[in-house]
């Protein structure tokens, strides 16, 4: 045993030292005539083209600001594990992409841990105008202990759900879909659509968590936006959450839901008849849940738009801890922020090889674009991206008034210390992960199921991670 364990040991330290050698990094390099190369991991599907974009980036980096850039991609798969490892060996990296949602390299856990450096210094000094590109709202929600460790990616600051209407039978019954946004108001017409088209009407996944306005600063645990917005509290043993599912499970009673909803991804849509679903999206987005669901669709908003600490760090790039160069990280960041030819080159690729312009800021794909089709919040602002064939000519303009009237949580800037609780959060998911699927889909009945989920989430700690997390609050507040 103590041999396999040995073997898993030298297995992962071999594994990081590819990682780090393959990319050449271990050390920045400065060439003769001193300009600095900086490090920069991202993730994604890794690119056919990215050594021919990365070399048009120098070229233009080198020549404006004195500074190269090696970017290395890391598959979906492999990201969170890989750069865990780099930040646990203590390994220099300049700069890398992290995100509230991701698992271990998560934005709070690796800033609080010493992996992220912390930036709020160069902020207010040398890179003010970084600062001052960003939405206020994104620099609160990036705030630990009133630090800053991260630039969030300008894109939408919250995280709102919608319904999703199948345009086809909106148009066929003629719906009403924009006065549509509670269940209430939904009710009727999956009645309607049940009877005449003889179909599960509502799709829904094992996803679907009947969302409420409720800002959930750990696990489950956070602040009730509909109530007491001072005290801390549990999403699912709140009045507004048993009122949901207390109507979804009559909605599956009545066949208005797919029977395997509590198992059933929500990829698995393509292909089935369907009048609603729902998802997490912006207000820019619509043409992406089409590609999504495979058909043509109409949205209407179920929630408010607030921003919590968790949406506006939905994605950014931090400077490593131990980054030997971090003046020039973070002036790259602000060109990355602040120049549309940087931010264009990064996002879409080269210029007459990956696409074309049709006037000023609109550009079509030509067809190796399909070689360079990285996720833009990869890199900065979407303020500066040039418009893309089918967008709207006014979408950034959209896009600044969703984030410029977006409602800040009473929480936003408050981040959670777990240290004391973390055994009783780790058993409170697991409570969570028994129950949540088959209450939220009203699979199940819902008042006899929280009353055991509620026992069982006492037991695993629920309490004291109310406790410690009201305590901190009102520590923060003051």
């Amino acid at each position: 045993m103590i041999k396999g364990k040995k073997v898993i040991g030298i297995a992962l330290l071999l594994s990081l030292f590819l990682l780090v050698a393959a990319c050449g990094k271990k050390e920045d390099k400065q060439d003769a005539s001193g300009t600095v190369n900086l490090t920069w991991y991202m993730t994604g599907i890794p690119q056919k083209d990215i050594d021919k974009v990365n070399d048009a980036v120098n070229d233009y980096t080198k020549e404006k600001y004195n500074l190269t850039v090696t970017l290395n991609q890391i598959d979906w798969g492999e990201y969170d594990q890989k750069m865990s490892a780099l930040v646990n060996a203590g390994e220099t990296f300049d700069l890398a992409f992290t995100a509230s949602w991701l698992g271990g390299f998560n934005y709070l856990t690796n800033a609080r841990k010493g992996g992220f450096l912390d930036i709020t210094e160069y902020l207010d000094g040398d890179n003010s105008k970084l600062k001052a590109t960003l939405d206020e709202k994104f620099w609160q929600g990036a705030e630990i202990d009133g630090q800053v460790y991260v630039v969030p990616t300008q894109k939408e600051i919250a995280a709102t759900e919608f319904f999703v209407f199948n345009k086809e039978l909106v148009d066929k019954y003629q719906v009403p879909y924009e006065d549509i946004k509670t269940y209430a108001d939904l009710e009727p017409w999956l009645k309607k659509i049940k009877e005449e088209e003889d179909i599960f009407p509502w799709y829904m996944s094992e996803g679907y968590k009947n969302p409420y306005e409720f800002d959930e600063l750990n696990t489950s645990v956070g602040i009730n936006l509909e109530g007491d917005q001072n005290k801390i509290t549990d999403y699912y043993f709140e009045a507004p959450y048993l009122e949901r599912v207390k109507n979804v499970r009559k909605f599956m009673e009545a066949g208005y839901i797919n029977e395997n909803a509590a198992l059933a991804k929500q990829t698995d849509i393509v292909g089935k008849d369907w009048f609603v679903t729902s998802t997490v999206m912006g207000p820019l987005d619509t043409a992406t849940v089409e590609d999504q669901v495979k058909k043509e669709v109409v949205v209407t908003q179920m929630t408010d738009s607030i921003v919590t600490n968790a949406s506006a760090v939905g994605a950014g790039t931090v400077v490593g801890a131990n980054s030997d160069h971090p003046e020039e990280a973070m002036k790259l960041l602000e060109a990355v922020n602040t120049d549309p030819v940087l931010m264009n080159l990064l996002a879409y690729g080269i210029e007459g090889t990956h696409y074309e312009k049709t006037g000023d800021d609109t550009i079509k794909w030509l067809d190796a674009h399909s070689n360079y089709t990285t996720p833009y919040y990869m890199f900065g602002s979407y303020f500066n991206l040039y418009h893309a064939e089918g967008a709207q000519v006014d979408e950034w303009e959209i896009l600044k008034e969703y984030n410029a009237t977006a409602t800040p949580s009473p929480a936003l800037g408050f981040n959670f210390d777990t240290t004391s609780v973390s055994t009783q959060i780790a058993a409170l998911n697991n409570v969570q992960e028994e129950f949540k699927n088959l209450i939220n889909t009203g699979s199940v009945d819902p008042e006899e199921n929280l009353k055991k989920m509620e026992t069982k989430m006492k037991a695993a700690g629920l309490d004291e991670v109310i406790k410690e997390m009201q305590s901190q609050y009102d520590k923060w507040k003051k």
